[in-house]
């Protein structure tokens, strides 16, 4: 029984485009650019995904932005919930988010509100922890500021969570998870004094991180001037084509420049060269002197050399190799 295989037929293309037509890729413009014989793992910065990745699975559980969401359903918020009461212009962002945020923020070390606002731009655990909002660095201000006392209450609350918890540190803050074995009235009064002792640390570090964060704050604004951030872009680079003009221009402009450094460098090169030679033909008029010699007639050997570096250096043999070298005389007298 024999079985004859067919051939499927191919997909006929959707739409024909002429060769002529077809954009170019950047990557086959700038291939001479990246061209090396190894190959590397493909790159393309440019490429958008098709499903958008959980950002909680990227971190990790392990992560600290995912302890600081879980407090979501365990601290008492009730304290800055209530100083919202009237509805007028915007809705302003979720309270919750802007204390976590600003919680892990200061817990990371990072008490600056124009870096958290670049933070909420660029870092993936910030993304994850707003859900994606970016609050300017004047609402983070504003509201720590607005909040600070029943704010440093939760943070007080957060780190006497984390050290019930079994938590020794919360990211750059020590939060004393020390135990103690209390099987006796002495041993309960030194847990309770070691405690006292610990609240008042605790409360130590969140004052100064406070007092930090409102320093920072006042002297950037100073710096950099209301409202604006300090690393934004001049308005001639914000826009894509002019970027990338002005871009091309500075890279032709650096192209000059190292033509015009590399011509200085072969010039200098030139007169040395030039020296090296004058410096032979001396050095060849003055053997002929003294050997009686016509001097002017004198011309140097073509394998004479003269080296740069250390003009006064010659080519010796030493060591079984010939290297730049100075043939030195060691004298003594019979009494040293």
């Amino acid at each position: 029984m024999s079985t004859t295989s067919t051939k499927k037929p191919e997909q006929a293309a959707l739409l024909e485009v002429a060769t002529s037509e077809k954009p170019e890729r950047e990557e086959t413009k700038s291939s001479a650019r990246y061209a090396s014989p190894r190959p590397f793992r493909e790159w393309q910065p440019e490429q958008g995904q098709l499903l958008p990745q959980y950002a909680r699975e990227v971190l990790g559980e392990g992560h600290l932005a995912c302890f600081f969401v879980e407090l979501r359903k365990t601290l008492d918020f009730s304290a800055i919930l209530k100083a919202y009461t009237k509805e007028c212009g915007q809705p302003p962002y979720h309270p919750v988010m802007m204390v976590l945020l600003l919680m892990y923020a200061y817990a990371r070390g990072i008490t600056s509100s124009r870096e958290i606002e670049r933070r909420c731009e660029t870092d993936m655990a910030f993304r994850y922890l707003t859900g994606g909002e970016r609050p300017d660095h004047d609402t983070v201000c504003t509201f720590r500021v607005r909040h600070l006392e029943a704010f440093r209450a939760l943070f007080v609350d957060t780190l006497r969570l984390a050290r019930g918890s079994g938590l020794k540190k919360l990211g750059h803050l020590a939060v004393d998870g020390s135990k103690w074995k209390a099987n006796a009235s002495k041993h309960k009064a030194m847990s309770y004094g070691r405690m006292e002792e610990s609240m008042k640390k605790l409360d130590e570090q969140i004052d100064r991180l406070l007092e930090e964060a409102a320093a920072l704050d006042a002297e950037e604004d100073k710096r950099y001037g209301k409202g604006q951030r300090g690393d934004e872009l001049p308005e001639e680079m914000r826009n894509p084509k002019k970027r990338a003009e002005r871009l091309r221009e500075a890279a032709r402009q650096l192209e000059a420049e190292k033509k015009l450094a590399l011509a200085v460098e072969k010039e200098k090169r030139r007169e040395k060269i030039q020296k090296a030679k004058e410096d032979l033909e001396k050095e060849a008029k003055q053997k002929a002197e003294a050997k009686g010699d016509d001097a002017e007639k004198a011309r140097p050997s073509d394998k004479a050399q003269r080296n740069f570096t250390d003009p006064d250096s010659r080519i010796m043999p030493r060591a079984g190799a010939f290297q730049q070298s100075y043939n030195s005389q060691v004298a003594a007298d019979a009494d040293t």
